[in-house]
């Protein structure tokens, strides 16, 4: 309806949530055109591989496209395999909450860095074939988020991943400086959060459930100087013993003793 222009004008551009349950083999790109104001956009059900190409086979400019959009929720896509929003979308940097769920096929969040600076809640759970969540140079750019949950991913190994754009940093630690709950849940593959260094000034909440592998949480330091515990499950935690690395170790290691 949207498409074949049954809206006035006026009310599309009032929309400010479009929630769209696809079954055609492409994303429409041709309604983003006609709700420009909406500030949450949520996609069901398609069987689309990718999303936002960077392929523009009509010749439309998609720069101006979601300019006001701060939730991007995507569910139930078993297709999709590239979301697509390193390719210039320049939407990104005012996303402040997204949500990526049931895609069993996504191969990344991100194919190479996009910068996330106003994001400030991630919530990653039942994809698959994930392996990683983003890379450094990604990492760095998520100054604003607060709450970063993943759950039911089996194949992620580590949550970021260092890349060869952010080579001249290695050195330095990843800073998330408002990060104040981390859920990591059933993340059977995962062996470390990052191979470097890492600080989290605010964290406050630190879940760790049923992940068997992981070991230390990072190969370099962690700075956690507002943590106090770790939860381990849903009802049990144990207290921060010298750092966050240490603690996780011992716990591992009491746990292969038992």
């Amino acid at each position: 309806m949207i498409l074949r222009g049954e809206f006035q004008r006026n009310f599309l551009d009032n929309l400010r949530v479009v929630i769209l349950y696809f079954s055609s083999g492409e994303f429409e790109y041709k309604i983003l055109e006609q709700v420009p104001n909406i500030e949450k956009l949520a996609v069901y059900d398609g069987s689309f591989k990718k999303m936002f190409c960077c392929e523009n086979p009509n010749n439309v400019d998609y720069s101006g496209l979601l300019l006001q959009l701060k939730v991007l929720h995507l569910e139930s896509l078993k297709y999709l395999v590239s979301i697509g929003l390193e390719n210039s979308w320049t939407f990104v940097k005012n996303i402040e909450i997204f949500k990526v769920i049931r895609c069993s096929r996504l191969e990344s969040l991100v194919a190479c860095k996009v910068s996330f600076f106003n994001l400030t809640c991630l919530k990653v759970k039942d994809c698959y074939s994930l392996s990683y969540l983003f890379t450094s140079s990604t990492a760095r750019s998520l100054v604003q988020l607060k709450r970063m949950e993943i759950k039911y991913c089996q194949s992620i190994k580590e949550i970021v991943s260092e890349d060869w754009e952010d080579w001249d940093q290695r050195s330095d630690e990843i800073i998330f400086p408002n990060l104040s709950c981390l859920n990591l849940d059933r993340l059977q593959s995962l062996k470390s959060f990052y191979k470097g260094s890492l600080s989290f000034p605010s964290l406050e909440e630190l879940l760790v459930n049923d992940c068997y592998e992981i070991v230390t949480f990072c190969a370099g330091t962690v700075q956690t100087s507002k943590l106090s515990e770790i939860r381990i499950n849903y009802v049990t935690a144990i207290p921060l013993e010298i750092d966050l690395n240490f603690t996780m170790r011992k716990n591992f290691l009491e746990k292969v003793c038992i």
